[in-house]
């Protein structure tokens, strides 16, 4: 074969396989005031392209349940500030994602449901843009080793919790509001969580850890009726610049064993009498000096000469 012939071929195949690749990709669109749904949307998707990339652009105001399963490189996106609200009179989750890649979730009002927005099964799930409110069960429920990136979303007024991550799941924040949920703005058990800039505000109890790791950095926890946070079961937080203040109880509490370092925190001005209140139930701290706050909590001679 000639060597033009040889090369005209290869221009030929790459051409071919980089029109497949388009063909591949899908861009619907749903105006569900025109009786249209995100349902048949993203069921046509994943019978004839659940690996994606698709991406399916909302308008108007949508009543209906979602379900997401073993899908990747999916875009569910409003430039409008759609609206989802639960069809199901509580029973489930408004948008539930399992066992999928790259689901991205952007610029909606989510209303109401068992649950507002649940990613499990190990997804990876992206929020972004948000308002996830009201409703009985936590707003964003992460879990089964799933991985969560919320950014500038507001998660509000949940007859409970305003988000639970369990089940060796990680999730990172930025720029996040929980904010007037009934119980804890975030409930952390058995994960990571990673906040910059993410405010817990009004909430019944700001932040509740159990058995996880968490770094927080900026950001503020106030107004809460009970403590800014609580640290139980060895858990472990690093405080990097974030002002804890207002709360109705401790700024923070830690027992069982739970860890807390301070290095860079304002945790001043908590109502209960006590900024850091250490139980004598094994609880560990660093640099507690540093916060300006009242304390009982006491640092060995060791463990401070070791700064």
């Amino acid at each position: 074969m000639k060597q033009g012939t040889i090369v005209f071929t290869l221009f030929l195949l790459v051409a071919m396989g980089a029109a497949s690749q388009n063909a591949r990709a899908a861009n619907l669109t749903v105006n569900c005031d025109k009786k249209e749904t995100i349902n048949k949307a993203v069921k046509l998707l994943a019978n004839t392209n659940p690996q994606g990339p698709n991406k399916i652009t909302v308008s108007g105001g949508c009543n209906e349940n979602l379900v997401i399963q073993s899908m990747d490189r999916l875009t569910l996106i409003t430039g409008n500030g759609a609206s989802i609200t639960d069809s199901s009179s509580g029973s489930s989750a408004v948008v539930e994602i399992e066992d999928s890649h790259s689901v991205t979730v952007q610029g909606f009002i989510i209303n109401g449901g068992g649950g507002g927005v649940t990613c499990g099964s190990a997804s990876v799930c992206y929020l972004t843009g948000n308002t996830i409110q009201d409703g009985v069960g936590a707003r964003v429920f992460v879990s089964g080793g799933s991985h969560a990136f919320l950014e500038s979303n507001v998660i509000q007024n949940s007859g409970g919790r305003g988000l639970i991550e369990s089940g060796g799941s990680q999730m990172f924040s930025s720029n996040d509001v929980f904010q007037g949920n009934a119980a804890e703005g975030a409930v952390l058990s058995a994960s990571y969580f990673e906040a910059s800039n993410s405010n817990f505000l009004n909430n019944g109890v700001g932040v509740l850890v159990c058995g996880s790791g968490v770094q927080l950095r900026g950001g503020t926890i106030s107004g809460n009726l009970g403590d800014g946070m609580t640290l139980r079961a060895s858990s472990s937080v690093a405080f990097f610049g974030q002002t804890i203040t207002g709360n109705g109880g401790n700024g923070v509490h830690l027992e069982d064993g739970a860890f807390a370092g301070f290095v860079a925190a304002n945790v001043t001005g908590n109502l209960s009498g006590l900024d850091v209140d250490c139980e004598p139930q094994f609880p560990i701290t660093r640099f507690v000096d540093r916060t300006g706050g009242v304390t009982n909590c006491v640092e060995s001679a060791a463990t401070a000469a070791q700064r």
